[in-house]
């Protein structure tokens, strides 16, 4: 591959790029619209660094990917109070966690400037910064809002791709001020920074509009990657790029995986540019805002197929939604009334959410494929420090964040009438593999789950279900780092030691 001359080329039309995010209401909480928005994204030529082709350097001497932020449209279009928010507290702890769990393999050489010529990006005047002098940075984002109505909280498109290896280089993010409130609280700000995260991720390259432009370890555009497989007698579209495609085989245990299996429903801007939620319910680059979302493997994986970038593996969140369930889990059906899996459920009753971490009510959407899940609800959310107004048995129940509490499912009551129901309990996992168990706070009383089955207590009607605590402490129980700190800190034995000036179990809020 040449260098390119730091010059705009020709522009090239290309084909639509308009990704969104939903949001959820009671009643309705998996409803989506969205409204195509037409333009034109442009090739720049920038000169990028391709030593790494000649030189076959090995992953560890990359350098971290640089974002640079442009908040100027937010701040004229936005009430102060809202833009201070987004600028301040939303946006730098993602872009710190993309920086340090991200390695690009192209970088801008010099600045990234794309001439006095250029007058506009996507819909607004290119700034100065831009037009002379440039930006020490791989990719900029602009970041403007507006107050329209839908269910849509964001979206983001590609202005200006770089015409040698077609990677992002300018974009424009778009946060719809109705659907991403300013807030204090705190699981409601973790949904926000998801959203946040979740469009970074489609900036960076995850979008049915750039597979086509994904490259291989010679920098030579990738072909074949796009798959249409039969899947349970209906044609999706997979995505079959390395390492991802056998990190998936690895995680359900199915060696004839074809790929990662894309989002059939939406429409246009949530099909194909994300992954199917009935196989990735909480994974961030599902459709759809959801409490308790993560960055897994996965999705950083899809970017390392992208041929752009080298991501750090330790930034990604534990996953376990269908692990080790087989190809059966992604070739078969289920419906609201049957399944042969424990991921999904019938019925209408409450019980833990997916990533055990509070409780939910078993319900589907359009974009589940007939299947239903556990949808978590805040109100029944372990993190959630109000949890305990919610609570069955408030005195003995732990909420909070940072509590160290889990969901648990059973019957327990002070009366001898109750139903099947959700718990936020602490606990301690002891030992290891077949030998281990789990050890329940329930007040002052103390459950020791040696296998799975339930378990009664004294002083209380009904009974407590032990989860299988092999299973239990390697998945929802396992301790871990959320989204490794932000690259604002350090890991230690579980736990977030935050950086000065950061604070949170993340320490994704400032001080």
């Amino acid at each position: 591959m040449a260098s390119y001359k730091k010059a705009l080329c020709s522009l090239l039309l290309l084909s639509l790029l308009f990704i969104s995010i939903r949001a959820q209401h009671p009643g309705d909480e998996h409803a989506c619209k969205h409204d195509e928005i037409e333009q034109n994204p442009q090739f720049a030529d920038i000169e990028e660094d391709v030593s790494s082709l000649k030189e076959g350097r090995g992953l560890g001497t990359y350098s971290n990917i640089r974002i640079y932020p442009y908040y100027e449209f937010m701040k004229s279009s936005a009430p102060s109070s809202y833009a201070s928010y987004v600028i301040n507290k939303l946006v730098p702890p993602a872009i710190d966690y993309f920086q340090a769990a991200l390695k690009i393999k192209y970088p801008v050489s010099g600045k990234l400037v794309l001439g006095s010529g250029v007058n506009s990006i996507c819909e607004r005047s290119t700034p100065s910064i831009l037009k002379s002098g440039g930006v020490s940075a791989d990719v900029f984002i602009y970041y403007d809002s507006e107050a329209v109505s839908g269910t849509q909280i964001a979206n983001s498109k590609y202005c200006f791709l770089a015409s040698g290896t077609k990677r992002p280089l300018v974009v424009r993010t778009m946060i719809n001020r109705n659907m991403l409130p300013v807030t204090s609280d705190v699981l409601i700000h973790e949904k926000n920074m998801y959203t946040i995260m979740h469009e970074l991720m489609h900036t960076l390259g995850f979008s049915t509009s750039l597979y086509g432009y994904f490259i291989d370890d010679n920098a030579r555009t990738r072909t074949g990657h796009i798959k249409s497989v039969s899947i349970a007698g209906n044609t999706r579209k997979v995505i079959d790029v390395p390492p991802l495609t056998e990190k998936l085989r690895t995680f359900y245990g199915c060696s004839s995986l074809q790929g990662a299996v894309m989002e059939n429903g939406g429409g246009s801007g949530t099909s194909a540019s994300h992954f199917e939620r009935k196989f990735f319910v909480y994974e961030a680059m599902a459709s759809g805002s959801i409490l308790g979302r993560r960055i897994s493997q996965f999705s950083l994986a899809m970017l390392e197929g992208s041929g752009w970038y080298v991501p750090d593996y330790s930034y990604a969140e534990p996953f376990f939604y269908g692990q080790g369930q087989g190809c059966t889990f992604v070739t078969g059906t289920c419906s609201s009334s049957s399944s042969k899996f424990d991921e999904f459920c019938t019925g209408s009753s409450r019980a833990c959410a997916p990533h055990g971490r509070g409780g939910g009510y078993c319900s589907s959407d359009s974009i589940m494929d007939g299947c239903k899940y556990y949808y978590p609800h805040e109100d029944y959310d372990c993190e959630n420090d109000n949890g305990g107004d919610y609570a069955r048995l408030p005195s003995v129940e732990t909420y909070g964040r940072g509590a160290g509490s889990k969901c648990f499912t059973g019957t327990l009551n002070t009366r001898s009438s109750s139903s099947a129901t959700s718990f936020c309990f602490k606990y301690t996992c002891i030992g290891s593999g077949s030998s281990s168990e789990v050890e329940v706070q329930v007040g002052s009383n103390k459950v020791t789950c040696t296998q799975e089955g339930t378990k009664t207590i004294d002083g209380y009607y009904g009974s407590i279900n032990c989860p299988d605590p092999e299973t239990f402490c390697d998945t929802v129980g396992k301790k871990y780092c959320p989204k490794n700190c932000m690259g604002r800190g350090s890991c230690v034995n579980g736990h977030c030691q935050c950086n000065s000036g950061y604070t949170g179990i993340d320490c994704a809020l400032s001080n």
